[in-house]
C-alpha cells in the first residue's frame, strides 16, 4: 500500500470532480477503457470524486464528454507539480538550496564546548588549554583529532587523572578529572572534621570519633561536612576533637574510549637494507650495498662497537613497509573501545573501591570511529579529614 502511494506520488496525480446524470454510464466506460481510477467517493447522485492519473485524466475528459459529465480539477497532487511550481519559484529554490548548504556548512563546526570539572578543576583554565590544543569555538570537526588532543592534555596537566572529550552534532562535551590530592596526614590531637571528597550519596558511615552531621542516604556535595570534630552540648563548654570513621559513598562515573573502525597500518615486506656507519669522532664513513629508497620504511639502529673504543660502529637496519587497511567488524570494534574505557574507569577509581553497576553505551562517528560510553556506579570512600582552624576556642 505504502509502495502504491508512493510510486503515485512519483508519477503524480489529480483529484477530480465529476458531475452529470450519467454518472453510472460514465464508470462503466472508464473500466470498459481500463482507466486507473482509486479512492472514488459518492457526494450524491449526480457527483462523484475521485483521484485519477496525469495520463489517465485526459481520457477520463474525453470519456466525460461522451456521457456528458463535467470534469473539475479540486487539486494537483505528486512530484510532477511540485517540480513544475519550484520551476516558476526560482528564487525561493535558489534560497533554500543555499540556505541546506549553509546549515550543513555551519553544522561541521563546533560552536560550543562544555566542560564538567571533578576535584577542583578550574573550568576556565581548562577551557584556556584546549583553545590551546585546536579545540574551541568556531573550529571545523572534521581538523578535531579527539584521542590526540586527550593524550596531549593529560601530557601537560599533571594534575589531571582523567579526560573525555565528547562531540555530539555541534557541541562538544568535556569531562576532567582532577587527580585526588594526598590527604594531609593529621595527628590524633589535631582537631579534624571528616568532608566530603566527591559528589555522592552517603552508602554506610562507621563514625568512631565525632558527632555525624549527615546520615545514610543523605547526598552529598564535594567539600560538605560529614563528621564534625566540633561537640557542641546545651550546658556544657564546646569541645574540639579528632574525628574519625569510615564514609562509603555510591559515586557515578562517566568514560569514554574510542576505536576506528578502519585504519591504515604499514607492514613489513621482504625487503630491507642494511647500512653500516663507521663513525671516527665527527668524520662518519657510511657503507651501504645500495641506495635507500623505500617509499615508507622502519628503521632500526644498534651499536655493534663497545664504547670504549676510539670509533663507534652503528648498524642500521630499513625495513620496507607498505600500507594495508584493517577493517574491523562492529563487534571487534565495540570489544576494543569497552575494553580502553574500561582501562579509563579503573585509573581514575582508587584501590578500595567496587563497581556496583555498569551501563555501557556507544555510537559511531561518521563510520569511521566507534565511541564507547561507560557509566558506572561505584561504592568508595569519600570521608577526608580537615583540619579545624579555631583560636582561642572561637570557630
Amino acid at each position: 500500500m505504502v509502495a502504491i502511494k508512493l510510486w503515485n506520488f512519483l508519477k503524480g496525480y489529480v483529484i477530480i470532480k465529476i458531475e452529470g446524470l450519467s454518472i453510472e454510464k460514465f464508470l462503466n466506460l472508464i473500466m470498459v477503457n481500463d482507466v486507473y481510477i482509486w479512492d472514488i467517493e459518492r457526494r450524491n447522485y449526480t457527483t462523484i470524486v475521485a483521484k485519477v492519473s496525469i495520463k489517465g485524466f485526459k481520457e477520463i475528459v474525453f470519456l466525460a464528454k461522451k456521457t456528458n459529465c463535467r470534469v473539475s480539477v479540486i487539486s494537483k497532487r505528486g512530484l510532477p507539480f511540485v517540480i513544475s511550481r519550484l520551476k516558476r519559484r526560482k528564487a525561493l529554490v535558489l534560497g533554500a538550496a543555499i540556505s541546506l548548504i549553509l546549515i550543513y556548512v555551519f553544522s561541521t563546526f563546533i560552536w560550543e564546548i562544555n566542560v564538567e570539572t571533578v576535584n577542583n578543576v578550574n573550568e576556565k583554565v581548562v577551557l584556556e588549554k584546549l583553545s590551546h590544543l585546536g579545540l574551541k569555538p568556531g573550529v571545523s570537526k572534521f581538523t578535531i583529532d579527539v584521542n590526540k588532543i586527550e593524550t596531549e592534555f593529560l601530557l601537560h596537566n599533571n594534575e589531571i587523572s582523567w579526560i573525555g572529550i565528547n562531540i555530539k552534532g555541534t557541541n562538544a562535551f568535556v569531562k576532567v578529572v582532577g587527580k585526588t590530592k594526598p590527604q594531609e596526614v593529621l595527628s590524633k590531637d589535631e582537631p579534624c572534621n571528616i568532608i566530603a571528597k566527591k559528589d555522592g550519596i552517603i552508602y554506610k558511615m562507621t563514625v568512631l570519633e565525632g558527632e555525624a552531621v549527615k546520615k545514610v542516604g543523605d547526598t552529598v556535595k564535594a567539600g560538605d561536612i560529614i563528621v564534625t570534630g566540633i561537640i557542641e552540648k546545651p550546658g556544657l563548654e564546646t569541645r574540639f576533637v579528632h574525628a574519625d570513621g569510615q564514609i562509603i559513598a555510591r559515586t557515578w562515573y562517566e568514560v569514554y574510549a574510542d576505536a576506528e573502525l578502519k585504519k591504515e597500518v604499514f607492514e613489513r615486506t621482504n625487503n630491507k637494507i642494511t647500512v653500516t656507519k663507521i663513525i671516527f669522532g665527527n668524520n662518519t664513513i657510511t657503507i651501504s650495498p645500495k641506495k635507500v629508497d623505500f617509499k615508507n620504511f622502519e628503521k632500526e639502529e644498534k651499536e655493534i662497537i663497545s664504547k670504549d673504543f676510539p670509533f663507534k660502529i652503528i648498524k642500521e637496519v630499513y625495513y620496507e613497509t607498505k600500507p594495508k587497511t584493517i577493517v574491523l567488524s562492529k563487534e571487534e570494534a565495540k570489544n576494543i573501545a569497552f575494553e580502553k574505557a574500561l582501562k579509563e574507569l579503573e585509573k581514575v577509581l582508587g584501590s578500595q573501591s567496587k563497581i556496583v553497576n555498569k551501563k555501557e553505551s556507544y555510537v559511531i562517528i561518521q563510520d569511521k570511529i566507534l565511541r564507547a560510553n561507560i557509566t558506572a556506579e561505584v561504592l568508595e570512600e569519600i570521608g577526608m579529614k580537615e583540619k579545624i582552624s579555631y583560636i582561642g576556642g572561637e570557630h
